[in-house]
């Protein structure tokens, strides 16, 4: 009866311990170092494409999965580009491929790899359509102004500035005139997220709101988002109209979480637009 009283008293240790985080403590350890900084893409003309992520603290080495214009449904997939480097450039991890084709409007899908010198970790699947502004001359380094100077980003000037506001609506007409002149536009983009999978349908418009609300330049538009929709590594949302879309396109354009689901849709022949409801 004593044993069975001690077990009964070592147990609620245990939960009492766990409740209060110090599991957790311990567990997160092997976790540490594993935080990983927005990736930069730069696609090199005629051929080659760089990469490169800010140093987080205790990270000892940064690699890449990509997979260019991926198939749907196919389990195993080609990688383009499989590369991983422990070297630190001021401050940043680089990666680079000479040989590899992008051109404007591939899409790329990758995982990215995270070493902290006890444990590796793969990180969920993210995607990127490459536009134009990606492609640069081979030899160039042009890195973004953000990484080199203190100058605001296009997001904060849009906040700040008439001017660039201006601007922003000009580069919107442009894309609006060769999105007619190449088809049928849609009014839905897709938010890539870590959250985790199988979560209620209810919360995935909050979900998307919530982003909104952390980019001071994107939360004007919080009315503009009127339904959401589970998806693979993301929620896929619509918006009022296609200038929204634009414009938050071009906002959102340095963080890269937003992308354009109707490029998504183009290569892995899906359209979950069929399911959602055109009159809410």
């Amino acid at each position: 009866m004593r044993q069975c009283a001690v077990l009964i008293c070592v147990v609620a240790i245990v939960v009492g311990v766990a409740e209060g985080g110090l599991l957790d403590w311990f567990r997160s350890d092997k976790n540490k170092g594993h935080d990983v900084c927005r990736v930069n893409f730069e696609v090199l003309d005629p051929h080659g494409l760089r990469m490169w992520t800010s140093q987080k603290p205790q990270m000892k080495g940064f690699g890449v999965e990509l997979v260019i214009n991926p198939v749907r449904g196919r389990k195993q997939q080609l990688c383009n580009v499989c590369r991983n480097t422990t070297e630190v450039t001021h401050g940043k991890f680089f990666l680079q491929d000479e040989n590899v084709i992008v051109k404007s409007g591939d899409i790329l899908e990758y995982v990215i790899i995270t070493d902290n010198g006890k444990t590796v970790q793969r990180h969920k699947p993210r995607k990127l359509v490459v536009e134009d502004y990606l492609i640069k001359p081979k030899e160039r380094c042009a890195c973004p102004v953000s990484d080199v100077t203190s100058t605001a980003t296009p997001a904060r000037q849009v906040v700040d500035d008439p001017m660039a506001e201006i601007a922003l609506l000009e580069r919107i007409l442009e894309r609006v005139s060769e999105k007619c002149a190449e088809g049928a536009m849609s009014s839905f983009l897709f938010l890539q997220t870590d959250r985790v999978d199988g979560a209620p349908v209810d919360d995935l418009k909050q979900i998307v709101r919530a982003y909104f609300e952390k980019k001071d330049a994107l939360k004007p538009l919080l009315d503009t988002i009127l339904t959401a929709e589970d998806a693979s590594d993301g929620i896929v949302f619509r918006v009022k109209s296609i200038i929204d879309k634009l414009k938050i396109l071009e906002i959102a354009r340095q963080d890269g979480d937003i992308i354009d689901f109707d490029k998504l849709t183009a290569i892995d022949d899906m359209d979950i637009r069929a399911s959602f409801d055109e009159a809410s």
